[in-house]
């Protein structure tokens, strides 16, 4: 079982949980719990009135706050996979065209020639090591919360500048880098993100008037495709 699936279940078990305790806390009769014969637990025994105001903690604070940890770990783990930015439609554009085998993008030609065999989306937009994976998974974070929330407009435009290193991080020492003379002629301004490879190599995915609702492309970027 994928450790995602795994979260997944979890999160839903603790959210029913919460839900039950939830719906029994609230049809407590409290005033007879004084009368109410002591229950054990375990090596423990405690007063009926005890033990519902411990359900209560568990049911109002505490499997909620797991449920709401758990959820965002899933929304950190998820941000890795390119099906976790196809969950919103306003990605659709993105992830269809990197899987159309007929598109000229950058991602579509990564994908379409597995030079990144997996988490695509992930790879390319998070800079290097532990503070860029972080800040990666935040920036997913807080889409997410932009796309749920509904404060939104399509198209969608990026707030973040891409980072060059992120292109360098694997094609910088290739031997079919290496061999073209204007990456070294623009070396200096590419490792400092003042010059972009899309200057050469043309748009990492659709356009903003391809990607505008009611544009002619709009419909077909917007079909949900098979991986």
């Amino acid at each position: 079982m994928e450790a995602i699936t795994l979260v997944r279940i979890i999160g839903t078990v603790l959210c029913v949980v919460g839900m039950i305790l939830c719906w029994n806390i609230g049809r407590r009769n409290y005033s007879a719990l004084a009368r109410a014969p002591h229950v054990s637990i375990g090596l423990a025994t405690l007063s009926a009135a005890a033990l519902w105001k411990l359900l209560a903690l568990l049911g109002l604070a505490a499997v909620p706050a797991a449920a709401t940890a758990v959820a965002n770990y899933h929304t950190f783990e998820g941000v890795h996979h390119v099906e976790g930015c196809a969950s919103c439609h306003v990605m659709l554009p993105m992830v269809n065209d990197m899987r159309d085998a007929e598109s000229d993008t950058l991602a579509a030609r990564h994908f379409r020639n597995h030079w990144i065999p997996e988490d695509q989306c992930f790879h390319c937009h998070s800079d290097y090591g532990l503070s860029g994976n972080l800040e990666a998974k935040m920036t997913g974070f807080r889409h997410l919360a932009r796309y749920t929330s509904r404060t939104y407009r399509e198209p969608i435009v990026g707030r973040t500048s891409f980072n060059t290193q992120n292109c360098l991080k694997c094609h910088a020492g290739a031997p079919s880098f290496e061999a073209v003379v204007s990456h070294h002629t623009a070396g200096e301004f590419l490792r400092a993100s003042e010059m972009s490879c899309l200057n050469c190599h043309g748009s990492a995915h659709p356009t903003r008037a391809a990607r505008t609702p009611g544009s002619d492309d709009y419909d077909r970027l917007m079909e949900r495709l098979s991986p």
